[in-house]
């Protein structure tokens, strides 16, 4: 297990400093990715998760095809989330952002999930 740390302060400060994400597996046709996160202090109205797919991991964020919908996803008031159905050959991008009426903060760390390269044998014997 992975664990990635992005602590969430001030709205006003509009910065994000740590974010806990843990891979878990799921079916054999997608995965799922679950993220932990302390949560900002008030005042609060939630937390929106912005992902895209592929190799370049800089904005924009504007991700589709999993379970959730689009890019961003508005997870509300809470400091946990997991997204489904992501595909076990593609990679994802996820950057978090907490809101309030005042606007947004600044993106989190950027956290990337990669498929598992396949193993490869190089050489086979047979007794």
């Amino acid at each position: 297990m992975k664990f990635f740390h992005i602590r969430l302060p001030d709205l006003m400060k509009l910065a994000i400093l740590s974010l806990l994400a843990l891979l878990v597996p799921s079916q054999s046709y997608g995965m799922d990715f679950s993220f932990e996160w302390t949560a900002n202090p008030e005042p609060l109205t939630g937390y929106k998760l912005y992902y895209k797919i592929g190799e370049d991991s800089a904005p924009p964020y504007e991700g589709t095809g999993l379970n959730e919908g689009a890019s961003p996803i508005l997870i509300g008031k809470v400091a946990t989330y997991t997204v489904t159905g992501l595909s076990p050959d593609k990679t994802y991008h996820f950057a978090l952002k907490a809101y309030n009426e005042e606007g947004d903060s600044g993106y989190s760390t950027i956290v990337t999930v990669s498929p598992d390269p396949i193993p490869t044998i190089d050489n086979i014997s047979i007794n």
